[in-house]
């Protein structure tokens, strides 16, 4: 497990160890400060595009090619985090390194996200990668041989690592390497440390944006039915409630160990990057101690940064996000870029 040290690329470029800003230093203020901090707006052009998912049921999806890119160059699908969507400041961010060093970018809203809202009757989850299977038999149609990484983040990140461990099972032609920032690779024990009282703000958060949007879905399907939420709900509440059975899951319980990719990391067979920070509030750092990790997939366990925040006390390629400088440089190196 790599940590602090600096790390040098094939490229000779250091990776410059992570520095909290110093009004940053706990793992709350990253989360939060890094979530609403307002920066400079970045401009990525992109093509709006649905992808077909099975029974009727579409995704949208936001693609942006480099001018002079050619099939068989780059490719990144980068996938959102819980009650995130393609147009995340963090999705866009990074989309734009990845442009810049000539890489074509997919973003994907997952099911009912962002702008496909609306294109499915059902909603996503954690272990729902036949959708991101979908994305990417697409876009190996679109541009073939084009080598692809998958990126994710956060419940993105379970997911592209979900994927990875099933593709040594059933290939993904394209798929190259894998990304996974802050990954809740097991969901169980982020619901029991998400329901801690320090982060009690965080739960309801989330709860508040999924029980809108599930209302909205019902509302613009009433073949649904209700949606039959109680008014009070913790994120395993809803999960228990309705994430679990709308998915065909038994209960949460079920949901959770199904859709967990920790048990599958040890099968990953392609190479990748996992950055997690050891405050993150509410993935406990711990549960990343137990699994043995393939020696092509390293783990970067960072002391600070919260959940995707990582804002720095020193700019590194431009500008105090870390996080998402750490990743393009990895690939840069990967596919010896530039």
């Amino acid at each position: 497990m790599a940590a602090t040290s600096q790390v040098s690329t094939a490229a000779g470029e250091t990776v410059p160890k992570f520095v909290p800003h110093r009004w940053l230093r706990n793992g709350h203020l990253q989360t939060i400060v890094g979530r609403y901090l307002s920066c400079r707006r970045v401009r990525l052009p992109s093509l709006y595009h649905e992808v077909d998912v099975g029974n009727g049921d579409r995704v949208a999806v936001l693609e942006s090619v480099p001018k002079g890119w050619q099939p068989g160059e780059p490719m990144a699908l980068i996938v959102h985090g819980l009650a995130g969507s393609a147009r995340s400041p963090y999705v866009v961010r990074l989309g734009h390194r990845l442009r810049q060093l000539g890489v074509a970018v997919v973003r994907m809203n997952l099911r009912g996200a962002g702008t496909g809202f609306g294109l499915a009757r059902g909603t996503y989850h954690a272990g729902l990668t036949d959708d991101l299977r979908r994305v990417v038999e697409w876009m190996e149609r679109r541009h073939p041989g084009s080598p692809t990484a998958l990126v994710g983040f956060s419940l993105g990140a379970n997911l592209v690592l979900k994927l990875a461990a099933e593709a040594s099972v059933t290939p993904l032609d394209s798929v190259d390497c894998v990304l996974a920032a802050n990954p809740p690779i097991d969901l169980a024990e982020c619901c029991r440390q998400i329901q801690r009282p320090a982060n009690r703000v965080y739960d309801r958060s989330f709860v508040k944006q999924l029980r809108r949007d599930v209302v909205r879905l019902h509302c613009l399907f009433p073949e649904l039915g209700s949606a039959n939420l109680p008014k009070s709900l913790s994120l395993f509440g809803f999960d228990d409630a309705y994430t679990a059975p709308r998915n065909g899951f038994a209960d949460a319980a079920d949901y959770y160990g199904k859709s967990s990719s920790a048990p599958l990391i040890p099968a990953i067979r392609l190479p990748g990057l996992v950055v997690h920070a050891d405050d993150d509030p509410f993935i406990p750092s711990g549960m990343f101690l137990g699994i043995k990790f393939p020696p092509r997939l390293a783990l970067e366990m960072i002391p600070s940064g919260g959940h995707l925040g990582y804002v720095s006390q020193s700019p590194w390629m431009g500008d105090h996000r870390w996080l998402e400088g750490r990743f393009a440089s990895w690939l840069r190196d990967h596919w010896s870029l530039g």
